[in-house]
């Protein structure tokens, strides 16, 4: 997926465990937060809260993060690291 998406809505989806993403022309992809966060590797198991706090409250980060190469790893990296 390209990251120069237009993301024009944003919202997380407790209940599918989702990013819900519109970025428009009636498309509407859906990032599911259990892959992706699957895809990290975690030095500490306890590390999945960074990802599931990203998700809830700020999902467009979560959204744009996903869609790099890396993918959340950077992020949970990050977190690490300030911490």
């Amino acid at each position: 997926m390209n990251n120069n998406l237009n993301f024009q809505f944003v919202m997380y989806e407790s209940a599918s465990d989702s990013i819900i993403v519109n970025i428009g022309e009636n498309s509407i992809p859906i990032i599911r937060c259990e892959e992706c966060n699957s895809s990290v590797t975690f030095d500490d198991p306890n590390d999945i809260v960074y990802l599931y706090q990203l998700a809830e409250e700020t999902p467009l980060l979560y959204a744009k993060l996903a869609l790099k190469e890396n993918r959340l790893r950077d992020y949970v990296d990050a977190m690490n690291w300030f911490n």
